[in-house]
């Protein structure tokens, strides 16, 4: 009996439609969509033996038919087709439209890279450049963001490849033409490979809400019991049911058919939710194995090959019953799916390929022989390929072919497995949590966080309460405020919230949050509160204060920080916090630049040639990055991870700058002497381009002191994060 294996690729995107404008606010959803939607199943295509499940976000299918539809614009295709631009517009170009894996897809187009290569210079005297500069970037962020394949295939592509500068607005406008021909291939190749039995498509809550949290809010204390609450409970199991309800209609309305398996958000789950989905006709749903190790209140552990020890308890579905209503549950294979998300992008494809064969046919050879076994690999099916050669062409290709050709392992649909084999164990009860650390912390529990909860509770109550003052209300009216708290119940604007994850678009994120609650107030006619106008906090910062001009102290550790620091951001240590008890070794941190430098001052309660000290620093362009501390058992989630670690050696006096090279490697690259030390303050100067940066960059930032087994950080979550600012 081979080992059944089962890929689970999930493709969502956010809500990006502003309610009152109709405008995109980011570009991402046809970006994905010309770059992996139809990529990853005209590979597949190619390999009729590999079968598989495709969960597709409902919110991601309806922007797609509103691009198909041209009812869709985005900042990337408006400033696109503009002749001339704002400095503001020259600045968001600047900013974002580098957006990209430098390695993998600008430096690959010689153009594109010299454009990456002035920017610097663009931005120090932006109207000595003329309008070519920014139309060429404009076309090359478009176009580097299409399928290389179809960049090599297709002529019109191909052509404005090789051209490579001085385009067009006619050179753009047949781009954007060709995006939306390559749009309108998804749905229709989707709906191809599953008439073939090929693909399966599942599908999800229809705006991606974390499903625990709108059931009630105060699920988050089952993981964690420590973490702070929103003031405002939110507690609406009715809104959990009603996003599976509108996602189990319009997927049949676009496919012809009930799905009948589902990927709860972020693979987060509670016991309430099986009776929801299985009421709505499901008959399976996948998460994490860390949910099935806090059910079964069990380790699964593994050696120091990351097998399984017990793999039996991992690789086999289970029915779970609760309240009379009962589902198939699967569990993910974590550590294989990370490899593939996070590790095998900096092999070579045929030998990460080989790797994870090897791997299967280890688990299989692990195994009893008493039953088929089901081995599940559940990521995001879009975003890693970018970091990967060639869009992830050389690694699927050869996984691809070397599961067909591999007589041990059958790759199954999971609809397909669950029909030939039922599930043999039943569990009573599952654990709430996620795929990220079995926990909802990643959504809840940061002031932020809860400032975006209590807003959505409030909004919500606003309208229940309209609702009731006007019976005969409009049904068009009413149906277009329950869209915005439905759009508003997305994970993806908490996860924004969350301190630990660092993007240069946190901003628009917050926007549109607020925009589709405002939305709420302006279907109904009512005027909008003041207090959605103003920009949700992040606590992620937790400083006392923010950079307020350039700094170039003196470097003299004096015991009081002198007025040269006057200007510096500031973090203060704090006893105590959500993830551990604080030694308080750490009194403060002032962080501070000038044009060429960034400054830091550490202040410490002991002696501070007695405490190894680093600071971790995340880039959000950073190539390659790592997410767990040097020589410490500490993973930090941040969207990007960490490019570079400083560790500090107060006593010699110098630091060693590590380079983050992936797969938790860091190698080191510069020796830092610029710095001053004194009992319990040390101060130093690090350039700004050792760490790659440049004004008009974003830097996010972490120190971290450790003595006798205890770990401290500034901040003690979170990232401090702020951008090098041109001025003040």
């Amino acid at each position: 009996m081979p080992l059944y294996l089962a890929f689970i690729w999930h493709m969502h995107q956010p809500y990006y439609k502003d309610p009152i404008s109709g405008k995109y606010l980011l570009p991402w959803l046809r970006l994905h969509a010309v770059k992996d939607y139809l990529h990853m199943a005209e590979i597949l295509s190619q390999y009729p033996r590999i079968k598989v499940t495709i969960n597709l976000v409902p919110s991601l299918l309806s922007q797609l038919l509103d691009y198909l539809k041209g009812e869709a614009v985005d900042p990337a295709m408006e400033l696109g087709f503009k002749e001339e631009w704002s400095e503001a517009e020259k600045e968001y170009i600047l900013t974002h439209f580098f957006s990209i894996n430098h390695e993998r897809f600008i430096a690959r187009h010689p153009r594109y890279q010299l454009l990456l290569e002035l920017r610097p210079y663009v931005r120090q005297a932006p109207n000595l450049f003329s309008s070519a500069y920014f139309r060429d970037l404009a076309v090359w962020f478009n176009l580097a963001w299409t399928d290389p394949n179809k960049l090599e295939s297709d002529p019109l592509l191909r052509a404005l490849v090789e051209k490579g500068r001085n385009f067009s607005l006619e050179d753009f406008g047949k781009l954007m033409e060709k995006h939306r021909e390559i749009m309108a291939g998804i749905i229709p190749l989707y709906r191809e490979l599953e008439a073939k039995g090929q693909v399966e498509l599942a599908t999800s809550p229809f705006y991606h809400p974390i499903l625990p949290l709108l059931i009630n809010t105060e699920n988050a204390h089952r993981a964690s019991p420590w973490l702070t609450l929103p003031s405002l409970a939110f507690s609406h199991p009715e809104d959990a049911e009603e996003q599976v309800r509108r996602a189990i209609e319009f997927h049949c309305t676009l496919f012809g058919h009930e799905p009948v398996g589902l990927w709860p958000p972020e693979g987060a789950v509670c016991p309430e939710l099986i009776p929801i989905l299985a009421r709505r006709g499901l008959s399976w749903l996948a998460t994490d194995e860390a949910i099935l190790a806090r059910t079964l209140n069990l380790n699964l552990d593994r050696d120091s090959e990351g097998h399984l020890k017990s793999p039996e308890i991992l690789y086999q579905p289970y029915k779970v019953q609760i309240d009379g209503k009962s589902l198939t549950v699967l569990f993910r294979d974590r550590f294989l799916s990370d490899r593939i998300g996070f590790v095998y992008q900096y092999m070579d494809g045929y030998e990460a390929a080989r790797d994870l064969v090897n791997r299967l046919l280890a688990i299989k050879d692990r195994l009893p022989k008493d039953r088929p076994y089901l081995v599940t690999i559940i990521l995001d099916g879009e975003n890693c390929w970018e970091h990967y050669e060639h869009n992830g062409d050389v690694f699927l290709h050869n996984l691809y072919r070397m599961l067909s050709e591999e007589p041990e392992i059958e790759c199954v649909r999971v609809k397909d497995f669950l029909e030939r084999f039922s599930p043999q164990e039943t569990l009573t009860d599952i654990a709430t949590g996620s795929w990220i650390n079995g926990n909802l912390e990643t959504w809840i529990g940061e002031e932020a966080q809860n400032q975006a909860w209590e807003a959505l509770a409030q909004v919500r109550e606003d309208l229940v309460n309209w609702q009731k003052n006007y019976p005969l209300a409009d049904l068009e009216t009413l149906e277009r405020a329950w869209e915005c708290i439905y759009r508003a119940e997305g994970s993806d604007w908490f996860w924004w919230y969350y301190s630990r994850n660092v993007s240069e678009q946190e901003q628009i994120f917050d926007q549109a949050f607020r925009g589709h609650l405002s939305g709420v107030y302006t279907s109904l006619g009512l005027p909008v509160p003041e207090w959605l106008s103003y920009p949700i906090l992040r606590a992620a910062i937790v400083a006392e204060r923010a950079p307020s001009g350039f700094i170039s102290p003196r470097l003299t550790a004096s015991p009081q920080a002198p007025s040269d620091w006057a200007k510096a951001g500031y973090v203060k240590g704090s006893i105590g916090g959500a993830m551990r008890p604080s030694s308080q070794l750490l009194n403060g941190l002032y962080y501070g630049y000038d044009p060429g430098t960034l400054y830091l001052r550490v202040e410490t309660s002991e002696p501070i040639g007695f405490i190894p000290l680093s600071v971790y620093f995340v880039s959000p362009s950073a190539d390659k990055v790592n997410w767990q501390f040097r020589h410490l058992d500490e993973r930090v989630e941040t969207a990007n991870g960490f490019a570079w670690a400083l560790e500090i050696s107060p006593h010699e006096p110098k630091a060693v700058l590590f380079k983050a090279e992936g797969q938790e490697v860091w190698h080191p690259v510069r020796e830092i002497h610029n710095l001053a030390c004194s009992e319990k303050a040390l101060e130093i100067a690090i350039p700004l381009n050792y760490l790659g940066l440049e004004i008009g960059d974003t830097l996010g930032l972490i120190l971290v002191g450790e003595k006798g087994g205890v770990l401290e950080r500034l901040p003690p979550s979170g990232v401090i994060t702020f951008t090098l600012r041109e001025k003040f």
